[in-house]
């Protein structure tokens, strides 16, 4: 899945496996062995190994339920799974720069969580992981069987060496970003929905200017800048610029080329630039780098239109606590000069997992990997103990018992399943048994993001899906990064500068910053790379084409 690769944190829903499945098929049996002139002996157990593991922590683990490296789940897994497991928690929105800290100092984990591709990318590049094949067809059955099931996932694994490095999983293609409008402040100030880039800024304005809650108050945003909210706005205008995060994508195809793009970037930056200056959004948008107080206006309800990261029901239900009258939908993009695109949508391939080159017991990881991607442990993490967190319901498929117990529990552990299936038949809001009212309107929700957003006449911007773009060869990649530091700061500058910068200025200097970098060569790079693989990678329209089958 995401480069940005991104954050987020979901609700799972699977069977739970009946039968207690032994995860790893190396070194899992006991006996005696064959006679011999001196009689049976009994053979020594197969050594426990041990590994470390890392994993996300956002913060959100309730006091009484311990740590992110040390709570009810960790200790399930010491108990239950096949290896002994120290996890090496790492934030979140900084699990790059902790990453590259362990790296340099010996230390990172044996296996590594992390979504961003473009950091795998880099890992493999510096060869700081270990190639799977041979571990994974000699010693593991689990994760194999999903391979056999999933091909795709071994060939987004497959780095240009031919060697298999990345861990994933499968996905539902559906959408990833939404842009969510209050439609009750539309109808309060009787405006339709915008169609156009001029008439989303003119509705932003009025939910700004004209008090749509009612408080009497000037105290309302119009619409978010941050985060994802600002990728939207890019996305309307058909570039894959961001201003937050790793991944910077602009590139186009047009007549069949690959073209490093400018106009829509240009395009897209002057409409931010006049919601800035306009005063309709948070003035420091550009230090709310994770979206965190741009989602705090929105579930306070002081903010009409935003960009929200996945079908979200906690956030959803944090807004209508506060203001229960809100009415939210999503939106189709604005269609711009350039056409009109949709928000990112998730991959139907996930790679969310890698082994350090340096790890000292490589079978035992394989073995934690295997116990990672079976249904007991998948079930587990997902929705807990049966009997004490789900029952089964009458399709099937996990209900939860007590919904506050298991937010409580349960709501913490989802980035422990980063090996799990995210499809199926128990999977989703829409094939739970029992929704909450706030689930059951998400589902109405996802439901209209769906028909605004899976049309391949309205297609996510670029050439494919950022994760199935190859990754930068060593040489090319710090140009790259280095560049686009540059790009992204003179952005800003043309944003937040008045008439001071323009943002005709700064086209000319990001032109200049990255032909100085040696951005022809990147250029160059994904245009070979296009020209020698259109007919064999997945492009945009394959994604559309999977989803259709």
């Amino acid at each position: 899945m995401i480069k940005h690769k991104v954050a987020w944190k979901r609700a799972y829903g699977t069977v739970l496996a009946l039968s207690l499945i032994a995860a790893g098929c190396e070194g899992g049996s006991q006996g005696t062995s064959s006679a011999d002139t001196g009689g049976n002996a009994a053979e020594e157990p197969a050594k426990r190994g041990s590994i470390t593991v890392s994993l996300y922590d956002r913060g959100s683990v309730p006091a009484d339920e311990g740590t992110m490296d040390n709570n009810r789940w960790t200790k399930w897994v010491n108990e239950n799974g096949p290896v002994d497991v120290k996890y090496v928690t790492v934030p979140r929105f900084e699990s790059l720069q902790k990453f590259n800290v362990m790296f340099a100092s010996g230390t990172a984990p044996d296996l590594i969580l992390e979504f961003d591709t473009a950091y795998q990318g880099q890992l493999y590049s510096q060869k700081q992981l270990m190639p799977l094949d041979d571990l994974i067809a000699k010693h593991s059955k689990e994760y194999k069987q999903m391979l056999e099931k999933y091909p795709a996932i071994k060939k987004a694994g497959t780095m240009p060496d031919g060697k298999m490095y990345l861990l994933g999983r499968p996905m539902q293609f559906a959408p990833q970003h939404y842009l969510f409008i209050r439609a009750d402040w539309l109808k309060k100030l009787n405006l339709q929905v915008p169609r156009t880039p001029e008439e989303l800024l003119e509705t932003a304005k009025a939910f700004a200017a004209k008090d749509p809650d009612g408080n009497g108050k000037a105290d309302t945003q119009g619409i978010g800048l941050s985060f994802v909210s600002g990728i939207i706005l890019n996305h309307m205008f058909g570039t894959g610029f961001t201003l937050f995060g790793t991944g910077q994508y602009p590139w186009i195809l047009e007549h069949d080329k690959v073209v490093h793009d400018w106009d829509r970037l240009k395009a897209s930056l002057e409409f931010q630039k006049q919601i800035y200056d306009a005063g309709i959004t948070d003035k420091d948008f550009v230090t709310d780098k994770n979206g965190e107080k741009q989602k705090q206006a929105w579930i306070t309800g002081k903010l009409g239109i935003y960009g929200g990261n996945g079908a979200d029901v906690k956030t959803y239900e944090a807004l209508k606590k506060n203001v229960p009258d809100a009415e939210v939908i999503p939106i189709e993009l604005p269609k711009t000069t350039f056409g009109q695109y949709s928000p990112m949508l998730s991959t139907p391939i996930q790679m969310t997992g890698m082994v350090n080159a340096a790890a000292k017991d490589p079978l035992a990881v394989v073995k934690m990997i295997d116990f990672m991607a079976s249904e007991k442990y998948t079930g587990t993490i997902m929705n807990g103990i049966e009997g004490v967190h789900h029952k089964i319901g009458t399709n099937g498929c996990p209900e939860p018992i007590d919904a506050e117990k298991n937010k409580k529990e349960l709501g913490y552990a989802g980035d422990m399943n980063m090996l799990a299936p995210l499809l199926g038949k128990c999977y989703g809001l829409e094939n739970k048994s029992n929704p909450t009212p706030a689930e059951k309107d998400m589902i109405q929700i996802v439901n209209m993001a769906k028909k605004a957003y899976m049309d391949p006449s309205k297609p996510m911007v670029g050439i494919t899906h950022s994760s199935y773009l190859p990754n930068l060869p060593q040489d090319l990649a710090p140009i790259n990064a280095n560049a686009n530091k540059t790009i992204i700061d003179l952005a800003v500058k043309s944003i937040v500068s008045g008439k001071s910068y323009t943002v005709d200025q700064f086209i000319q200097e990001a032109k200049v910053a990255w032909d100085k970098a040696g951005g022809a060569k990147v250029d160059a790079f994904y245009s070979k790379w296009y020209e020698e693989n259109k007919d064999k990678a997945i492009l945009m329209k394959d994604l559309y084409q999977m989803e259709a089958k």
